[in-house]
């Protein structure tokens, strides 16, 4: 039996059910219990089998890595037209800020930082979100009109790959989504959490990646849109991907490096969670996302609540993650208004993607390549994390925004 607490917040949905929370900030709501039988329902399928489903005690709820589709997911024919018309360097010019045949010079990427949340949608309309959300300025928000000709009407916070829609919320993992961007941007506005990057970083949302087509493909759209949108202003820095699976065949592995190559040449830093494997070594394991080794990105694990060794249900590798943060009992917004809090790496990924943020803020002319390096050079080291993690270190955000800082500064008193 699976117990989940849920706080009682309005208009909560009961896939979205998650742990009671206990916020240090007085206007969390109270909580109160209810038990179901079997596995979590999540809104969408966590894993092939039970196995990866961890029942443990105490307040919180485990959240596994998202797989991909979930059962009866409306999936899409093929022969439908599914298109996001991707930037190329054969229509667009490879040069930044190049012309090609007359046309316009691409617009240079400007504002604060903006995080691409690959995951089940986020909920643009939550009090702690509704202000930190990335605006399309191409698009005229409810005409029914693709106004900036991206293949995709009125995606004004971002993309539904799942349904090829303007609406990031339909479909599954929507609770997983949101709470996912309430980690990275919630408001600090005295309700619920405040997310380590308020106030400096912006979320575009990429919903619908557990509907309509299999993982990777949606993962390579996914990745063609937030391209395209890049090269037309959109000051994407990283994309935060808390989900995973493992893909043993060549061609699979060849397009995930693929799609993960795409996001290397827009200057985009891929944060991407290991597995939730109750300890598992991923070292010798085909994880994609994740294993991807290319200097764009950063893999992370799990620490506890408490900050102080791997959290229990968290995967390692020393030759495939690079660090850890804290993902137990996470506290964070989810659909319809409320806050709860989840565990698991998918919760652990987006405090690593928004410590990039706060560093592209500090300095904007740092590359992806350059962010993951000073995350993984400025590392606490941790006893528990020897032989676990590349670094042998877990998160600091001070010392991580703090080399950005520097950074900056080397630049300006040349």
């Amino acid at each position: 039996m699976t117990t989940i607490n849920k706080l009682s917040t309005p208009s909560i949905q009961p896939q979205t059910s998650r742990s009671d929370a206990a916020s240090s900030k007085p206007a969390a709501p109270a909580a109160r219990a209810e038990s179901r039988v079997g596995r979590p329902v999540d809104g969408f399928d966590t894993a092939p089998s039970s196995s990866n489903v961890v029942d443990r005690p105490g307040r919180s709820s485990f959240v596994d890595r998202p797989t991909g589709l979930r059962p009866g997911s409306p999936l899409i024919n093929p022969s439908e037209n599914l298109t996001v018309r991707p930037f190329s360097p054969q229509t667009r010019g490879p040069e930044a800020g190049g012309q090609v045949g007359g046309s316009e010079p691409k617009p240079k990427p400007s504002g604060a930082p903006v995080i691409a949340v690959f995951d089940g949608g986020v909920d643009a309309k939550h009090s702690d979100l509704d202000g930190a959300m990335w605006t399309n300025p191409g698009e005229v928000e409810g005409d029914g009109i693709d106004n900036d000709n991206n293949g995709i009407k009125d995606d004004i916070h971002g993309f539904n790959v799942g349904f090829n829609s303007g609406d990031p919320m339909k479909g599954a993992g929507a609770d997983h989504g949101t709470h996912v961007a309430g980690i990275i941007a919630a408001e600090d506005n005295g309700e619920g959490n405040t997310g380590v990057a308020a106030g400096k970083a912006q979320i575009l949302s990429v919903g619908g990646l557990y509907d309509g087509k299999d993982l990777l493909t949606n993962f390579e759209r996914a990745v063609d849109y937030v391209v395209d949108m890049k090269s037309k202003g959109a000051n994407i820095r990283a994309v935060n991907a808390s989900f995973g699976d493992e893909y043993r065949d060549a061609a699979s592995q060849a397009r995930w490096k693929t799609a993960v190559q795409k996001l290397a040449d827009a200057d985009i830093l891929l944060v991407a969670a290991t597995a939730n494997g109750n300890g598992s070594n991923m070292n010798k394991v085909q994880d994609f996302p994740a294993n991807v080794d290319m200097p764009n990105v950063i893999t992370v694990a799990s620490m506890d609540k408490r900050n102080d060794k791997l959290a229990s249900f968290s995967s390692h590798g020393d030759k495939v993650v690079e660090l850890a943060a804290v993902g137990e009992d996470v506290l964070s917004t989810v659909p319809g208004g409320g806050w709860e809090e989840m565990s698991g790496t998918s919760m652990a990924t987006p405090r690593v993607a928004a410590t990039a943020a706060l560093m592209f803020a500090e300095n904007p002319n740092l590359t992806a390549a350059q962010v993951r390096d000073m995350l993984v050079k400025t590392v606490e080291v941790d006893p528990d994390l020897k032989g676990k993690v590349s670094t042998s270190g877990k998160l600091d955000i001070d010392a991580a925004v703090a080399a950005a800082k520097a950074s900056a500064a080397t630049v300006a008193t040349r």
